[in-house]
């Protein structure tokens, strides 16, 4: 019993305490990485977000609001006695994201979070044409949601690794640099 009560005045002075968070009121931030894992398979994707930290939420954390951009290339090949094709497929999304940082424990390192997003989702595809017998490239725009959670670790000032796992984008998983422009 001791122990818990050990753990609960740990936690509450923790909470409680002044200290620094890798992300505050003012921040910006930009994440560059790469993304994998989708309904693709492991094609890569390109992405890079931003936020800006504006609304703190008292001892629990920060709000921050930002965007993200993101670009897949894909291709298929095909081959069998008749026919020998490849195809190629592009993917683009961008939209804007709300992002909470969780600020109950503290670090000048680390920064856990979890957002939520919507935007739109450019991209080609192939319909197969009855009359020429073909596969014909097709256009399409869409609208797309994503839900995520992910975390920061801060190397030096300014600069450090993320990685974020979740689903709406162009890949389940995303990691790569993060940089603290302010």
């Amino acid at each position: 019993m001791k122990k818990v009560y050990l753990v609960l005045a740990f936690v509450l002075f923790g909470i409680g305490a002044q200290s620094q968070h890798v992300f505050n009121k003012g921040g910006l931030a930009l994440n560059a990485g790469i993304g994998l894992l989708s309904a693709d398979g492991f094609i890569p994707s390109i992405n890079v977000s931003g936020e800006l930290g504006i609304f703190p939420t008292g001892d629990v954390g920060l709000i921050s609001v930002g965007g993200i951009i993101a670009y897949k290339y894909s291709t298929y090949s095909y081959s069998n006695i008749w026919l020998d094709d490849n195809y190629n497929y592009h993917q683009f999304v961008i939209g804007p994201r709300a992002i909470w940082h969780l600020h109950t424990f503290t670090s000048d390192k680390w920064d856990a979070y979890g957002g939520v997003g919507v935007g739109i989702k450019l991209g080609s595809d192939y319909d197969y044409n009855y009359e020429s017998y073909d596969l014909e490239r097709k256009a399409h725009i869409s609208p797309y949601g994503e839900a995520f959670v992910g975390g920061r670790m801060m190397m030096k000032s300014g600069f450090g690794l993320f990685a974020e796992v979740g689903y709406g984008t162009l890949s389940a998983v995303k990691f790569g640099l993060t940089f603290m422009l302010k």
